[in-house]
């Protein structure tokens, strides 16, 4: 449209991240390219990926867009590295030569901050994830969900996969009800005029007025019908007398040659009198006579009514005397006649009028009861959804929600915002375009109102000029895109040029001329020709004979690349095959002609399933299968599971199987069991059984066919449906009868549609509407003239002016209404046409902009003036004939051409693979020592695990316990505390607390500590303690008491035990030690290499079992259970309450020496300490590692009883050893900034 506001034409170097934003992105001028771009101007300027939101139509839209700005944001990233070390003045040089706006854009606003530029889009990669990309409906999930106290929607609702059924079920009670406020007659009258159908019949008109559920929806009055007038009806016709008339109708009457001919033609004014007449009085004369309305008396209403308009009208004679027409005028019968008719005909018009209300009230109250039954079921909709959250962003309360929302997220960009409908651009409308804070964020809309087809969905253009209006009067800014990259020069400007030639599209929608694209495409050659008339006109002689002759156009294409006179001229020439080429249309029916055409000629089709896969035979056939499964011994059930596909048996074959010895017991036998199977182990267990069991899956591509890809697609499909379902119902029989009524019912919810095949390829066929936002190499149009006709009309689109109570102006609103011509105005019903017409001008543009190289528009024979002006028509026959160097004239193809594809001899591929990799790329995965040391359950001979391996790893999980084996003489016992404290995980994790939680210098609160941790924690240690020391000591009282005593001493003698250079733990101040503190190792991104660690011991006489592989591991985590400072070196000392005996020798040095060999505590000890190191190197001013870094205590709490060398082991590897495990284990990235969390 041309613009009466400032237009920009480079967005990317021109818009600015505040306020409003409307880019209008003609077919194929790059609009996924320019958003990209735009976005990495957005991160690098001003906000963060998670302070933004873009949302488009489509999921695949979505995913796309994200895609494009990853490798939007790379692709920047690595063309600045190099900048990182030029001069600021050769980067503004360098930025004048860039031909890419982004990078000249960047380049200039970056130049003096290069390196804070790279950094910046480092983290926004990094974050990316955080960036929210997504539909408009997946959006307002996400903002009930997040504000949902904000936006006072606290209730959790789940967004139904069942819509339609809500929807048929409120119809149903709604029409229920109000037949029952009705009286019978009524009813009976309006059943018989067809005013009344079933549920179905009012699903699809329902539903398209929830799509616009903000429009006006126009009720009609309903019409009084006096009931009284039946019985006068009865009475009137009974004194009737037509005969008295005879003169006037017989064909041998007096008067009947005076009869107007041109008005009754063929008898038919004989025909009235004797036919139609005598059948209604019959009729009305009856007691019944309601029945008068029934389909069977319509064309005999249809004479009388034209009869009596005619009469009203005096044309029933044509010239002759005067006296002969009054008399028949002022007829006694006539005039009887003329009133009883006259009743009837007033009094179906009124029901016909009921009709239009009873519709427009089904609408209506459905659109208000939907809401609430959704609510009841904890269950919404989408586009109640959007009406929800548009409904909350209303008032007071809803600004205060408007402002969090902007506030989270300033910055918005709204990709196809043609297609946004009334309740969406409400939504965003009251955040982002509020009159007080439209200058706070910024919303970027991207769309073509030339593209806005979707009318059926919701999308409304009227949606679209009020938004613009809207944008405008709110000082927005407007760009747009007029170079088209998608197709050649030479049809861009041919179709640039058609297009000119009628610049209103209709609905305010102007078409602004294109110039093609910098974007290079490889010339289409044709007979050494490059890109020759890419613009081709097939004018068809019949009107049935365009699917023959577009699959005889393509087959022509086909053969001459096989002779290779057409083709790709890129850097190797290629051929064009069968994918290059689409067939596109408005209506499936002529898609479905041009496919059968094209596989009775053995061309391959490609064509978008839409059908669901409960609507194959082969999900009948699972239904079948089901069904006799669950019934075993019923023998009609199971011939026909066994007659289906699944089972390939015929009549034959079943006929001898019922005949032998066995006849069906065998399979009655096998049923049985899997039904058992079903009912003990779950449905997919029993599934797989029968499948495998009667080699299902052999036997569907047993016999050669076209569809057994399909067949063993949508068995797969149905048997995920199954097994998914089978976890939401109880029973066998709950999911069998889900399973009847989606076979049924099919519907098309998207998980339900047929699967994509592996071999789909070939001439693409879809609709115009499915084609949008694709590209294909050519293009047929069908029908590109037929003229435009609406198929069951049901509802009316009309506008009215309305002033808005906020601002005082005058806006346009939507009305929607029943469409009935009686009912309506004229202006109304010509409103709905310039709106169906201007759509389909829109879809005829975007049908033609789907090329690259060429279109070929099929056009029918002219019928009058009736296509003259339709489809593509709608520019071509504007002036004078359309002449162009690019556009051509096609003849129609006289005969059938024969495939020389089929002589081609197929050549034997030679078959080679890659060796295989010897470096494997592995998923970032983390690990930690426990995890390695897992094997220690099944390699130490003398271990006694005392719990199970859990999912998250416990503080002392790594303690094993020994017991001796051979009886010595106890020479010092341990104390009896230290030796009868349970054993175990759990006891370990309780002495790790306690150690973590208590003041080392503060003996005196130990006691309260102890308790208190067995109170709220430990309950069921503390019995098993306590039961212990019962045991042991029954006569004694005030247990509870003495053993906190005794863990209290215990814990004492732990700090008095002198470890490295007599340090005592005792001597530790607050601030001078870390309890229990955690890390993150990062490791190097490749696979840990376990055996180089465990040659390393080795290397140092550290013997170890064999550690586990981590291949995913990319980070080590883990927790130190003290780091301390001893005055001089930072120590760690970790707490093992492992039992290696009862007596004081078991816990000397080369005890514990052993068991830190067995239990693999070296490698966790050399790991805490190349942890430490880098923790020190990055945390302490001047590090230095001899001066710096300690050792490892471990502390074998059961043998610490105060004395030096008892219950503790001192280890202080080489510092070569620690350097050396370091660069094994490696870093995530070269840089040794920050390597350790």
């Amino acid at each position: 449209m041309r613009s009466q506001y400032p237009v920009s034409y480079q967005p990317i170097l021109d818009i600015q991240f505040q306020g409003l934003h409307l880019i209008e992105a003609s077919a194929g001028t790059g609009k996924t390219y320019t958003l990209s771009s735009l976005m990495v101007r957005i991160f690098l300027e001003k906000y963060l990926p998670n302070q933004v939101i873009a949302t488009t139509f489509t999921r695949a839209a979505a995913a796309e867009l994200k895609s494009r700005i990853r490798l939007r944001l790379v692709e920047i990233l690595e063309y600045l590295e190099p900048f990182r070390d030029v001069l600021e003045q050769d980067i503004q040089t360098q930025a004048l030569q860039e031909s890419d706006p982004l990078k000249q854009q960047v380049l200039q606003n970056f130049a003096p901050r290069i390196a804070y530029a790279c950094e910046r889009l480092k983290l926004v990669i990094d974050q990316l994830d955080e960036l929210f990309v997504g539909t408009l409906d997946s959006f307002s999930q996400k903002l009930l969900r997040e504000f949902a106290f904000e936006s006072g929607k606290i209730e959790r609702t789940e967004i139904t996969d069942d819509a339609k059924s809500y929807t048929r079920q409120l119809i149903h009670d709604v029409l229920r009800e109000w037949i029952q406020t009705q009286p019978q007659q009524v009813i009976d009258a309006l059943y018989s005029v067809g005013g009344l159908k079933s549920v179905d019949h009012f699903v699809g008109m329902v539903e398209s007025s929830l799509n616009f559920s903000s429009a006006q929806f126009k009720l009609p009055a309903m019409p009084e019908i006096e009931l009284a007038q039946l019985q006068q009806w009865q009475q009137q016709a009974h004194g009737i007398e037509l005969n008295t008339l005879a003169e006037y109708f017989q064909l041998d009457g007096i008067y009947y040659p005076h009869i107007n001919g041109a008005s009754f033609r063929n008898h038919a004014f004989h025909k009235l009198f004797t036919e139609a007449l005598p059948l209604l009085l019959k009729a009305l004369e009856s007691t019944e006579n309601v029945q008068v309305f029934d389909a069977y008396f319509a064309d005999a209403r249809d004479a009388v009514f034209k009869f009596l308009e005619k009469l009203e009208n005096q044309k029933i004679f044509k010239k002759c005397p005067a006296d002969i027409a009054e008399g028949f005028y002022q007829h006694e019968t006539v005039l009887q006649l003329q009133s009883l008719f006259q009743s009837l005909q007033r009094t179906q018009q009124a029901f016909e009028q009921l009709q239009v209300y009873l519709k427009a009230y089904l609408c209506i109250e459905v659109k208000k009861r939907l809401p609430q039954v959704l609510q009841q079921k904890g269950e919404t909709t989408f586009s109640q959804q959007i009406r929800t959250l548009s409904d909350a962003l209303k008032g007071e309360q809803g600004q205060r929600f408007a402002v969090f929302v902007q506030a989270r997220y300033p910055l918005i960009l709204v990709d196809e915002f043609q297609d946004t409908n009334q309740d969406q651009d409400d939504m965003l409308a009251n955040i982002w375009r509020h009159p007080q804070r439209y200058q706070k964020g910024c919303m970027i809309m991207v769309g073509d109102r030339k593209q806005a087809i979707y009318g059926f969905r919701g999308g409304d253009m009227l949606t679209f000029l009020n938004a613009y209006q809207d944008v405008m009067s709110k000082q927005g800014h407007e760009y747009k895109l007029i170079h088209n990259h998608r197709s050649v020069k030479e049809l861009v400007e041919v179709v640039d040029v058609l297009f000119q030639r009628q610049l209103d599209f209709g609905e305010q929608v102007m078409y602004d001329p294109i110039q093609a694209g910098s974007r290079p495409h490889p010339a289409l050659i044709e007979n050494t020709q490059s890109n020759p008339a890419p613009l081709r006109w097939l004018q068809l002689q019949e009107g049935n004979e365009q699917a023959t002759q577009v699959a005889w156009q393509i087959q022509t294409l086909l053969n001459q690349a096989y002779l290779k006179q057409l083709y790709l001229a890129a850097d190797v020439a290629t051929a064009i095959d069968e994918e290059d080429i689409a067939v596109l249309s408005r209506s499936h029916r002529q898609l479905d002609e041009v496919q059968y055409v094209l596989e009775r000629m053995g061309i391959r089709v490609n064509r978008p399933s839409k059908r669901s896969v409960f609507d194959s035979a082969i999900a009948k056939d699972v239904g079948a299968l089901l069904t006799a499964l669950l019934h075993p011994y019923d023998e009609a059930k199971l011939k026909r599971a066994l007659l289906s596909r699944l089972f390939g048996f015929d009549l034959t074959r079943l006929l001898a199987l019922e005949q032998s010895a066995e006849g069906l017991s065998h399979y009655i036998q096998q049923f049985d069991d899997i039904r058992e199977m079903w009912l003990n182990q779950g449905f997919l267990s029993a599934w797989q059984r029968c499948l495998n069991q009667f080699g299902i899956w052999q036997q569907l591509v047993a016999a050669q066919s076209k569809d057994n890809e399909r067949a063993v697609v949508n068995l797969r499909h149905l048997t995920d449906l199954l097994s998914q379902h089978s976890e939401q119902v109880q029973g066998s029989h709950n999911l069998y009868h889900w399973y009847l009524k989606q076979l049924n019912s099919p519907g098309d919810r998207e998980w339900e549609l047929e699967h994509k095949l592996s071999n789909e390829a070939g001439v693409q066929l879809m609709t115009i509407h499915q084609s949008k936002g694709l590209e294909f190499k050519i293009v047929f149009l069908l029908g590109a003239n037929k003229a435009f006709a609406e198929v069951q009309k049901s509802l009316n689109f009309s506008t009215t002016e309305i002033q808005l109570p906020e601002t005082g102006q005058t806006r346009t609103q939507r009305v929607v209404a029943v469409a009935d011509k009686n009912f309506l105005q004229q202006t109304e019903l010509d409103q709905h046409q310039q709106r169906a017409l201007a759509e389909q001008n829109r879809l005829w543009y975007v049908a033609l902009t789907r090329a690259s190289h060429r279109v070929y528009a099929v056009f029918e024979p002219e019928k009058g003036d009736k296509n003259k002006f339709s489809g593509l028509a709608f520019w071509k026959n504007q002036g004078d004939h359309f002449q162009h160097p690019y556009s051509t004239e096609v003849a129609p193809i006289l005969e059938r051409p024969q495939a020389l594809q089929a002589q081609q001899v197929q050549q034997r591929i030679a078959v080679s693979a890659q060796p295989l990799p010897t470096q494997r790329f592995y998923a970032r995965g983390k690990t930690s020592f426990s995890y390695l040391a897992q094997h220690l359950k099944h390699k130490a001979n003398r271990v006694d695990r005392m719990a199970n391996i859990d999912v998250v790893f416990e503080q002392a999980e790594d303690e094993l316990n020994f017991s001796a084996q051979d009886q010595v003489v106890v020479a010092q016992p341990i104390a009896w505390i230290k030796q009868y404290f349970p054993k175990g995980t759990l006891a370990g994790n309780f002495l790790h607390e306690i150690f973590e939680q208590i003041d080392f210098q503060q003996p005196s609160t130990w006691g309260e500590e102890i308790r208190r941790r067995f109170k709220n924690t430990y309950q069921s240690l503390w019995l098993e303690l306590l039961q212990q020391y019962q045991q042991h000591f029954p006569e004694q009282e005030h247990s509870e008491q003495q053993l906190y005593q005794w863990i209290a001493e215990w814990l004492k003698e732990v700090l008095m035990t002198p470890l490295n250079q007599d340090f005592q733990l005792q001597q530790l101040e607050a601030g001078q030690y870390l309890s229990e503190c955690p890390f993150y190792l990062a490791l190097s991104d490749r696979v840990l290499a376990m055996q180089r660690v465990q040659q390393l011991f080795e290397e140092y006489g550290i013997e170890m079992p064999e550690l586990l592989e981590a291949k995913s591991a990319r980070y080590l985590n883990g927790s130190i259970d003290l780091v301390y400072f001893d005055g001089q070196r930072y120590h760690i000392a970790d707490y093992k309450s492992n039992f290696l005996g009862a007596e004081q020798v078991d816990y000397q040095q080369v005890q514990i020496a052993e068991s830190m060999s067995l239990s693999s505590y070296w490698l966790q000890a050399a790991l805490y300490l190349v942890a430490l190191h880098r923790y020190l190197t990055v945390k302490l001013q001047n590090y230095d590692m001899q001066q710096h870094l300690g050792g490892a205590s471990y502390l074998y709490l059961r043998g610490m009883n105060g004395q030096a060398q008892q219950g503790c082991f001192y280890w202080k590897p080489e510092d070569e050893f620690i350097l050396r495990l370091d660069a094994i284990l490696g870093y995530f990235s070269e840089d040794n900034a920050g390597k350790m969390v």
